[in-house]
């Protein structure tokens, strides 16, 4: 699994930097699905919930960094989302964007402060991968290059024996609630959305390869493709496409990776579809 980095973070924090701007370039209907499917009303609104643990964040970083030992918070994250939005709920957007830069500027300062070892200490790498890393794969509105790779090193590539070290129960619990009967049905259905999207980018198509019109048949003649394999031979094929996609992503020019199907593909199909299937 690769370490977290530096500059993983201070991507990430750039890419927070280019939110407002990346968000407003959707046309109106696409800010308002967008913000629906994320659960808020407003940008103010999911302004407040992202900017609000980038304050939380930076307080428990330098409680540990200088080694004030507290009982660790257990946090009721649904009090905490819903006090965030009612603390900013009569704040103008204008005002709500500045605070959320100014919170920003902070992390990247805090960011910047650290040293290697420091980066090392897993509540300081814990808090910056869920507060900028792991949210702006949640809340992200676009796929950008170093991103979607570090979802399919990071998330996807630790899938299988995250999924391996469960208990049988926990197991058939979370391929229960999954719908899937086997784990390497599972694999299998996000195979086949892999293999599409790798098609339709190979091809330089304007195709939209999120633009399946019976996706229960799809998913289902998927799980087909793959029952005539053994298990090891299922669990390779997505090793292998897992590892085949981050080498096109890597290396696709950047006039295609900017293209809307290319971009809506992987923030899909490879972000967002792996926050579905999460262990």
């Amino acid at each position: 699994m690769p370490e977290f980095t530096k500059n993983l973070f201070a991507q990430s924090l750039d890419e927070w930097g280019r939110y407002v701007e990346v968000f407003r370039k959707r046309p109106g209907a696409g800010q308002s699905s967008f913000l629906r499917d994320q659960g808020f009303a407003s940008l103010r609104d999911l302004l407040a919930h992202v900017a609000a643990w980038w304050e939380e964040a930076a307080v428990r970083i330098r409680e540990t960094l200088d080694r004030r030992e507290r009982p660790p918070r257990k946090y009721n994250l649904d009090e905490f989302n819903a006090a965030a939005l009612t603390r900013f709920r009569d704040t103008p957007e204008a005002e709500m964007i500045a605070w959320y830069e100014a919170q920003r500027q902070q992390m990247i300062s805090l960011l910047a402060s650290l040293t290697d070892e420091q980066m090392k200490i897993s509540r300081v790498s814990g808090w910056l991968d869920g507060v900028i890393l792991e949210h702006l794969k949640v809340h992200g509105p676009a796929a950008p290059r170093f991103l979607t790779i570090d979802t399919l090193q990071r998330e996807w590539g630790g899938c299988v024996e995250r999924f391996n070290a469960l208990p049988p129960e926990k197991q058939a619990a979370f391929l229960k609630r999954q719908g899937f009967e086997r784990f390497r049905d599972l694999l299998a259905h996000v195979l086949a959305w892999w293999e599409e999207g790798i098609r339709v980018i190979q091809a330089s198509s304007d195709e939209d390869p999120c633009d399946v019109q019976d996706v229960d048949a799809f998913n289902a003649e998927a799980v087909k493709k793959y029952s005539a394999l053994s298990e090891s031979e299922v669990l390779a094929d997505f090793e292998q496409t897992r590892l085949t996609l981050i080498s096109l992503i890597d290396t696709l020019p950047d006039e295609l990776m900017a293209k809307p199907n290319v971009q809506e593909w992987l923030r899909a199909d490879v972000v967002e579809h792996y926050f579905e299937h999460a262990l």
